[in-house]
């Protein structure tokens, strides 16, 4: 019994110890604590790159090989004080800005030092196959192609000029041109601007020195980086914006204007220039054929092109009347006048002014057709989207301008809907009003919207201009059930389109719908109604963010929650088979 006692005693006393030895969380503590940021993985899933970021202080770029088959042959690196960087699409590089220690970045900003005299940063490339890296001093930044090739173009601050008392070196960034694989170097001094097209075969900068500048020249040059072939293409002593390249890198847009001078908005024209040819030309300006009435390309234009790059997608907008200059601005009252019935309150129109004075409204222009402009949105009708990536036959518009005054007691959203036919420059109202925000469909043979007032989803044919309600006849809400806000409950959403728009796929609170967009065929829930009979939600996970449609015998992947069990996971599902929806994992 005395033992008993003794060994009951003696736990006791280790528990009591070992408590009062546990530590306390404190902000120390949290500090420590570290996570996951920006993942990035290459194409063949064989690279991964990552930034761990502490609560404050150094981040820490950490980059693997991952290999599948033989996982003890992975590798992985670090690259300290990384806090951005871009990983090529094909693994074989990674480029980013390592940052001087947040200690003396810290102490620095407690000395208030000088812009020029912080810690600088610096370029690093790494090679991720032999993870060989190189450092680059003095770079402030970087750019790469969306699709990352051989280039890269850094931003480099060169040192002071201390010989330069009288005037402030305004000139003092370069722009150096690098390809990683032959370390080949490209120096641009004096650049506004500069782009890559999507895959990185291309390159154009807008070199723009000093007025005074008596060495250099104001120009726009293309680099053909495939065939290393460089051009001035535009030299006229203008002023140069807005570069923008189609996707092969074959074509650049951008805009242009010989007023130099300060005033209030410049009118520029629209530059076009095709690899091969000598020289960039105008492809429009404020006299192009279709230009509405006192109507301008203003600084604000801003050119791209469609997907195929047989379109120039451009904004204009009214000529603002001048200012006047006869009252020097102290003498000008300063009013800020609200009326009961201005569509907007005092302070969102004093938010929004600033983008009503830089809206344009977006219209075409084809290569093939220069000095021609098809306006596609108005003043009446400012918002717009073109079917097919800009490529589509169909235009969406809508306005939400009448209902903005309700708008501040009712937060179900209304717009005026109308339809433009591009190739007949034909324009067909929708709907005035529609309790719900429109979309296009990606080829742009329907407009689909979720109807507030309704609780349906519904689907407008633009080619036989009729409506369809999408779920009316099928068993389940659409609703969101769980809405707790004194408005009409949103939907579940939708997964994705099918190729050539042949169906939408719809989600309920638990399952997915493949519905025909035209009502003809009965929707099938393509889940099996296995989320609802166990309740689980599952929801489409989009793989390839370029990918806008769902092709025949794609595999999909979707997510799954457990309502129950509260587990999280992964399923596949076949689009065809006795069995097409498979579990792969699930766990707390």
């Amino acid at each position: 019994m005395r033992i008993h006692s003794y060994l009951t005693l003696c736990l006791l006393l280790v528990t009591t110890v070992a408590v009062s030895q546990k530590k306390p969380l404190d902000h120390s503590v949290y500090d420590g604590w570290k996570s996951l940021s920006r993942t990035t993985v290459s194409h063949d899933g064989k690279v991964v790159a990552s930034l761990i970021a502490p609560q404050e202080g150094d981040t820490t770029l950490f980059i693997q090989q991952v290999d599948t088959r033989r996982p003890a042959n992975s590798r992985s690196m670090t690259v300290d004080r990384v806090n951005k960087f871009t990983l090529s699409p094909d693994g074989s590089w990674t480029v980013g800005i390592v940052r001087a220690p947040f200690s003396e970045r810290r102490q620095a900003r407690i000395d208030k030092k000088k812009k020029e005299d912080m810690p600088k940063d610096s370029l690093v490339i790494v090679n991720n196959r032999a993870f060989d890296l190189i450092k680059i001093p003095e770079a402030t930044d970087y750019k790469v192609a969306d699709e990352m090739g051989r280039h890269v173009a850094y931003t480099l601050t060169l040192p002071k000029d201390t010989t330069r008392k009288e005037e402030k070196d305004k000139s003092r960034a370069v722009v150096i041109l690098r390809n990683v694989v032959t370390q080949h170097e490209d120096t641009l001094r004096n650049v506004k601007e500069h782009a890559f097209n999507k895959y990185g075969n291309a390159f154009a900068a807008i070199i723009q020195p000093e007025e005074k500048d008596t060495v250099d020249t104001r120009r726009v040059e293309f680099f053909d980086l495939e065939n290393n072939t460089r051009k001035v293409i535009s030299s006229d002593f203008k002023e140069y914006k807005s570069l923008s390249f189609d996707e092969p890198g074959q074509q650049l847009a951008y805009l242009a204007t010989g007023d130099t001078s300060k005033v209030e908005q410049k009118v520029y024209d629209l530059r076009y220039y095709a690899n091969g040819e000598d020289s960039a030309r105008v492809l429009a300006d404020q006299h192009a054929s279709g230009m509405p009435e006192g109507w301008i390309f203003n600084e604000h234009a801003a050119p791209s092109f469609s997907k195929n790059g047989a379109r120039v997608l451009v904004g204009a907008a009214p000529k603002q009347a001048p200012k006047d200059t006869t009252i020097v601005d102290f003498e000008m009252a300063q009013l800020d006048i609200w009326h009961w019935e201005d569509p907007l309150v005092q302070p969102q129109q004093l938010i929004e002014r600033r983008r009503e004075e830089r809206r344009t409204y977006i219209g075409i222009v084809s290569p093939k057709q220069p000095h021609q402009f098809m306006p596609v949105a108005t003043e009446e009708m400012p918002y717009a989207t073109i079917a097919n990536e800009g490529d589509g036959q169909y235009a969406l518009l809508w306005s939400n301008f009448p209902y903005r005054i309700e708008g501040t007691w009712d937060l179900t959203a209304k717009y005026d809907v109308w339809i433009k036919d591009l190739e007949s420059n034909t324009l067909q109202e929708v709907a005035t009003p529609l309790s719900g925000r429109p979309a296009l469909s990606p080829m742009g043979n329907y407009i689909y919207w979720w109807d507030a007032e309704q609780q349906h989803w519904f689907a407008h044919d633009n080619r036989n201009r009729t409506t369809h309600n999408l779920t009316r006849d099928i068993p389940v809400n659409f609703w969101n059930e769980s809405n707790d806000v004194p408005r009409a409950p949103g939907s579940y959403g939708t997964a994705a389109w099918g190729e050539g728009d042949a169906y939408i796929l719809i989600n309920d609170k638990f399952d997915i719908w493949k519905v025909d967009p035209r009502g003809s065929k009965e929707a099938e829930n393509i889940t099996r109604r296995m989320g609802r009979n166990d309740s689980i939600t599952f929801r489409y996970v989009h793989t390839d963010r370029e990918k806008r449609f769902i092709a025949q015998g794609d595999l999909l992947l979707l997510s799954a929650f457990d309502n129950a069990t509260k587990e999280r996971g992964y399923y596949t599902l076949k689009q065809s088979g006795r069995s097409p929806l498979q579990k792969r994992v699930m766990d707390g």
